[in-house]
């Protein structure tokens, strides 16, 4: 049996009013401090701050516009461009199956090259263009130094850092510099236009809920504790499309996507974060996987009107980078050759030209790194989130 547990900041089992209504209620008549009030009136336990919650009304890559950098090579190329024959009489056999027999043909039908995007080693490398030049890009310096492949004095695999648009420097996104040179991912392509349609949120998959407790102040608070989690539904649209606030979420089932609480604090109302590792479920189109970003955090500008904005930065593990982009499947047909064609880049290239942009986490015994630096940039809403808790018997 299944038993939902509300954070007691939210709900009051001794109280015969439900929370939500008298949240509703409050924030008409009044706002946080109107909610924290009423909900001590009705005798919900309160101890210290309240605990807020939010659920993530976007969430999308880094895709600098200002100034994306140069392609002096030009871009990738996808294997319909690299294998031209193959490709012409595989389209020419899946036309006439169409057509003649009713029927479809596999992209990993034998007139094609061995499928790469799910045996990256089935083809030989091919060449992939990396971005190597300068660009204005957002994000966070996660490791503390202006890198250079010069002088790479954090002791991780050498990379340049970025400048971002505010000046900044030592910006470290690296996901940029590995696709950056993809036609889906220049501004205003298929990846940008996917972003600024919000499909991550739309589309229905799984919602990223955060919590931020012990906040006694939203201008500045020297110590409070953010934690992410999957939720078990989507994201709740209005009438219009629009991400809903002030709904309640049921956090996932599987605790691995509740992820430890990392401290930060509030200074001038922007709120930063210590690292920490972040498992969660990502359901879009093709794709139902889960991220790995590791040394994870969060600055995020805390708005008047209860939402946050800001950039999560991290970095992305290697292997789970590879599966996100290539672990697409409609029924138990695997669509990675696809899902590569339509962004602009062959799954072999991209294979080999990981670890020459990873940034992170060299391993211990051959120095190589395992994760890419990268940012996003997400935009969060108040919310409440359940927690399920299994009931047990003595």
């Amino acid at each position: 049996m299944t038993d939902y547990q509300l954070n007691p900041t939210y709900s009051s089992r001794s109280s015969n009013i439900t929370l939500s209504a008298v949240l509703a209620l409050s924030l008409f008549i009044g706002g946080c401090e109107a909610i924290t009030q009423t909900a001590a009136e009705t005798g919900a336990a309160l101890d210290g701050p309240p605990v807020r919650g939010y659920v993530m009304a976007k969430w999308a890559d880094e895709i600098p516009s200002q100034d994306p950098g140069e392609c002096p090579e030009g871009l990738n190329v996808t294997e319909v461009e690299y294998f031209p024959k193959q490709w012409q009489a595989f389209m020419t056999e899946r036309t006439r199956a169409r057509e003649e027999e009713g029927r479809f043909i596999p992209w990993d039908h034998e007139l094609l090259p061995p499928d790469a995007c799910q045996d990256p080693l089935a083809q030989s490398d091919p060449g992939y263009f990396t971005l190597d030049g300068p660009a204005l890009v957002s994000g966070l310096d996660l490791d503390g130094f202006d890198s250079t492949r010069e002088s790479n004095e954090n002791t991780q695999c050498a990379h340049d850092d970025f400048n971002a648009p505010s000046g900044e420097a030592g910006i470290d996104n690296q996901a940029w510099r590995l696709m950056g040179c993809v036609r889906g991912y220049r501004p205003n392509d298929l990846m940008d236009r996917l972003h600024k349609a919000n499909t991550m949120i739309n589309e229905g998959g799984y919602a990223i809920l955060m919590e931020i407790s012990g906040m006694d102040d939203a201008t500045n608070d020297n110590e409070v504790h953010v934690q992410f989690l999957s939720a078990a539904a989507p994201v709740s649209l209005n009438a219009l499309g629009e991400p809903m606030q002030m709904v309640s979420f049921t956090a996932h089932s599987d605790s691995a996507y509740h992820n430890a609480s990392a401290r930060g604090k509030v200074v001038d109302g922007v709120l930063t974060t210590e690292p920490v590792d972040l498992r969660l479920k990502i359901k879009q189109q093709t794709q139902d996987n889960a991220v790995y970003y590791r040394d994870a955090r969060v600055r995020g500008k805390l708005l008047a009107d209860g939402r946050i904005e800001g950039i999560l930065g991290g970095y992305w593990d290697n292997e789970n980078f590879w599966s996100m982009m290539n672990d697409h499947m409609i029924a138990n047909r695997h669509q990675g050759r696809n899902a590569a064609f339509n962004r602009g880049f062959m799954c072999a290239g991209l294979y080999h030209a990981i670890p020459r942009v990873a940034d992170g986490h060299p391993d211990p015994e051959t120095g190589e790194c395992t994760s890419i630096s990268m940012a996003l940039h997400f935009e969060a809403k108040p919310a409440f989130v359940i927690r399920p808790t299994v009931a047990s018997r003595d």
